[in-house]
């Protein structure tokens, strides 16, 4: 009966044993996770750079140089002007020299034309309101004298726009055309990301066109420039005008050839009204 007893007793011992080992070996399959010493995001999203600004190289700019690009670039499109001196920035502007550090002023050689472009640099920040006091004064004039006279050229006065950035004003006076691309030349100078605005060229007049077709209701010219060859059918304008007359003319003659409405370049055949038709010598 003792050792019966004992038997039972190193079974259960043996059994508890087992049981505590399971237990250890469960546990190393499952850890008691341990925080973690590395650093945690604070749920506090970091604050944004401030914005970047323009370099200041974009606000040094040379004024004549600007006006002289708008020019060459805009070419057939602006009327012949004249650049006005210290009198113009004085007298017509009413503005103290003493007030700008550079300045470029066009003003219209013909008085059927409202066209007028006008760039300053203010000596300080200081004087950008006698500045734009003088460009104010201007415009009350030009839209007074404007008034009365030529309803289309008054409109572009009425549409002027006077552009601020730091120490330049530009005064812009033109049609639609103008206008735009001497704002976005302006602009781009402070802000390089602004896109470039695109130039359709037109044509006022072509000298060296060759007659392709002729007849009472119009004539049709080719007129080769570079390696490109264009071609105009124009029909005659109301008050067209032949120098020496038609008859003077046939296919093959070199010509000048204007039109009463600027030409858009495009595809090939263009269509114009001609004004006027004159021979040239054979280019």
């Amino acid at each position: 009966m003792r050792k019966k007893f004992l038997c039972m007793m190193l079974a259960g011992a043996m059994a508890l044993s087992i049981t505590a080992c399971g237990n250890k070996k469960e546990d190393d399959k499952n850890p008691t996770p341990t925080p973690s010493t590395e650093a945690q995001p604070s749920g506090t999203p970091e604050e944004p750079d401030e914005p970047t600004q323009a370099p200041a190289a974009f606000e040094d700019f040379s004024v004549k140089e600007m006006m002289n690009g708008i020019f060459e670039k805009l070419g057939a499109e602006m009327p012949a002007m004249a650049e006005g001196s210290e009198t113009e920035l004085t007298e017509v502007y009413k503005i103290d020299a003493s007030k700008v550090e550079e300045f470029d002023i066009r003003i219209p050689m013909m008085n059927v034309q409202a066209t007028e472009l006008a760039v300053f640099k203010a000596a300080s920040e200081d004087d950008v309101a006698a500045v734009v006091e003088g460009i104010n004064q201007r415009v009350a004039a030009l839209d007074e004298q404007w008034s009365t006279y030529l309803p289309e050229q008054h409109k572009y006065v009425q549409n002027n726009k006077v552009l601020t950035q730091g120490r330049y004003v530009f005064l812009i006076i033109g049609n639609e055309e103008v206008s735009a691309y001497a704002e976005n030349v302006f602009l781009r100078k402070f802000d390089p990301t602004i896109e470039e605005m695109a130039i359709v060229r037109k044509f006022h007049n072509v000298t060296g066109a060759v007659i392709t077709a002729l007849s009472e209701e119009g004539v049709t010219v080719d007129y080769k420039e570079d390696d490109k060859t264009y071609t105009f059918e124009c029909t005659f304008g109301e008050y067209f005008y032949a120098e020496g007359g038609m008859e003077s003319f046939a296919v093959g003659d070199t010509v000048e050839i204007t039109f009463e409405e600027p030409v858009k370049e495009a595809e090939n055949p263009m269509k114009g009204v001609a004004g006027y038709l004159a021979a040239t010598a054979a280019q």
